[in-house]
């Protein structure tokens, strides 16, 4: 027998038998890990709980936004549902009312403030045509431009681009560059032939060098007849004529 084996005092068979590393470290790690597994699971209950909580917040603003019928209701579902999907597209809704109502300013305003806070709302691209529209009927061409210009260059915004690219059209051709006004209409043409929007682009096309009948004087009024002279009035004291006797 070696001497290696003969100076050892610990038997083979008692280190052959011992716990492995793993074992040892649940032994020593035992309690931290109940622990760690505890928050775990309350980690994963409220996780759950919130999606529930969120998800019936999400459907008792969809459903208060189904009612909203005027100016106040949906006011409300913006206030009273703060930060979901129903109260971003109630604001969408409630600056169209204002502006049929006549608020213009207001309405502007209500989309401005969408857009800003909305970012990733799925009508966030409907909302900037809408302010675009709203700022080109107010006369803004300048701030309609950018949105429009925007909105034609915007990979996402594909299914609106041919209406951004329409008004672009127009707010040109108003300003009297009916080369930038036809270039507009024909993108839209060419990107966009399958749109709806390429007919009115042939329209636009059509009538954009046509200039509008010159108003004329109307001729003068043909002059009047003379009237005949009028007879003269019969004398009361003149006898009657005599008549020719009968045969």
């Amino acid at each position: 027998m070696s001497a290696d084996l003969q100076q050892s005092s610990v038997p083979l068979a008692e280190i052959s038998q011992g716990p492995n590393a793993f074992e040892a470290f649940l032994d020593r790690n035992q309690k931290n890990i109940v622990i760690f597994a505890i928050a775990l699971a309350v980690a994963g209950v409220a996780t759950v709980v919130y999606r529930g909580v969120e998800t019936s917040r999400q459907q008792t603003a969809g459903a208060s936004l189904t009612k909203a019928e005027n100016l106040a209701s949906l006011q409300s579902v913006v206030t009273d549902h703060p930060n979901t999907l129903a109260a971003g597209s109630a604001m969408v809704l409630l600056a169209d009312s204002q502006w049929a109502a006549g608020k213009g300013d207001e309405s502007i305003a209500t989309l401005e403030k969408f857009i800003k806070e909305s970012s990733t709302h799925p009508a966030i691209l409907t909302a900037k045509a809408s302010l675009g529209s709203k700022l080109m009927a107010q006369g803004k061409t300048g701030d309609a431009t950018k949105i429009f210009e925007a909105l034609a260059s915007d990979p996402e915004a594909a299914f609106i681009a041919p209406f951004a690219l329409i008004s672009l059209g127009d707010i040109a051709k108003n300003a009297g560059d009916l080369a930038k006004a036809e270039a507009s209409y024909n993108k839209v043409k060419t990107d966009f032939a399958d749109s709806s929007f390429a007919e009115t682009a042939n329209r636009r096309t059509a009538t954009l060098k046509t200039k509008a009948p010159t108003e004329i004087e109307p001729p003068p009024a043909p002059p009047k007849s003379p009237s005949p002279p009028a007879a003269p009035p019969s004398n009361p004291f003149q006898p009657p004529a005599k008549t020719a006797p009968e045969k």
